[in-house]
């Protein structure tokens, strides 16, 4: 009898230490793109223009941020390598990843239209680009039917348009208009 339990108890320590490696690897992603993420704003910082009256920079301390964000970052990203080797768990760990993807494929795909969105905004303008940005990301999530589709022509318009217009007429601040309609 002991003899069943002894297993038991040794798979169920195996497969702890299999989903815990699993949330490691997952972690280790996340450091790995968070901190390329830093680094690259970093850079970008060091670029912000300079001031005659301010010794430092506009860009000093975001360029300081983001550079100790990322070396953080490399920190636990090391960290999480050290834990995944301790656990010595990797088997099935290609299958959890497609699995974990797939499982959140509609927040990739919005952040892709993201960037695509913010990639558009100066040649495009504010208006349209944000017309089609929110009407694709509501039919996304929404789903495509007629009633969907009418509901988010709708609040497109409305948040593209209108925004324009409350923002031009109230607070005197125009938002791009892009190239496409500079003229």
């Amino acid at each position: 009898m002991t003899n069943g339990t002894e297993k038991s108890a040794a798979a169920g320590a195996d497969a702890s230490a299999a989903r815990r490696a699993r949330t490691e690897f997952a972690r280790l992603i996340s450091y790995i793109v968070f901190g390329l993420g830093s680094v690259y704003l970093s850079v970008r910082a060091g670029a912000l223009p300079t001031s005659r009256w301010e010794p430092l920079g506009a860009g000093s301390f975001p360029k300081l941020v983001f550079a100790v964000l990322a070396v953080l970052c490399l920190i636990a990203a090391i960290r999480a390598v050290i834990d995944i080797r301790k656990t010595g768990h990797l088997y099935g760990l290609s299958g959890a990843l497609r699995r974990w993807i797939r499982a959140r494929q509609v927040a990739f795909a919005l952040f892709g239209l993201l960037v695509v969105y913010l990639a558009a905004l100066p040649y495009a303008g504010f208006s349209l680009a944000t017309f089609v940005f929110l009407l694709i990301a509501q039919l996304m999530i929404a789903g495509i039917s007629k009633k969907t589709i009418i509901q988010s022509v709708i609040a497109a318009l409305i948040f593209s348009v209108g925004l324009n217009l409350l923002f031009a007429e109230v607070f005197n601040v125009f938002l791009p208009r892009g190239v496409l309609f500079a003229g």
